[in-house]
């Protein structure tokens, strides 16, 4: 699916390229919502966001876990790369849940999707819809003028989607530091709110 962002004007444009902090909006297992800072790019031609973190984050984990299951009911981590995709378990050997950030006692939280069973279909999870990902928000605010995109994310390991995240990431923000379990949020919007 295409959604092509650049008709929106020069005011939403411009306004998704200066220096803004923003938010993402995840959704916990138990249906809060997850709110944090983060930086967003903005790929306008392809309609598609980006958020660079690291492989062990919480958002990665909501998003490939239990409470970011796409509707079909399949984990949403596209593209198993050559880094290995990822998926937090749910409880450890042990039986032992996740604390309150969601770590594991006593062990990293990750297995490869490969532990866990979970084949990715054609390289990524598929919604009922025929669309790929996990519903997410990303915001942006500065004085009266706001901006909110909605759409699906799925996480991205390969070295080609980090290494244009990080290219897209250092042009708005700054060049990020080194991290090589970076991995990258990559949400496919399917709808624009805002006051630009």
């Amino acid at each position: 699916m295409s959604n092509d962002l650049r008709g929106r004007g020069a005011a939403f444009l411009d306004f998704w390229r200066e220096r803004h902090l923003c938010t993402l909006t995840t959704v916990r297992p138990d249906g809060t919502p997850h709110v944090i800072a983060v930086g967003v790019t903005l790929d306008a031609g392809a309609g598609v966001a980006r958020v660079i973190t690291s492989r062990r984050s919480r958002k990665v984990r909501l998003l490939a876990g239990r409470g970011g299951l796409d509707a079909a009911g399949r984990v949403a981590v596209a593209g198993a790369g050559s880094r290995g995709a990822v998926v937090p378990p749910t409880t450890s050997s042990a039986g032992e849940k996740p604390s309150v950030d969601g770590e594991m006692p006593g062990r990293l939280p990750w297995n490869s999707l490969a532990d866990r069973g979970v084949e990715p279909v054609g390289g990524a999870p598929v919604a009922a819809s025929g669309r790929v990902g996990v519903p997410v928000a990303v915001c942006q605010v500065d004085g009266g003028r706001w901006s909110t995109l909605e759409g699906l994310a799925v996480v991205r390991d390969d070295l080609a989607s980090v290494a244009e995240a990080e290219r897209r990431y250092a042009e708005r923000y700054r060049t990020p530091r080194v991290n090589p379990d970076r991995v990258v949020v990559e949400i496919g919007v399917t709808r624009v709110l805002g006051s630009v």
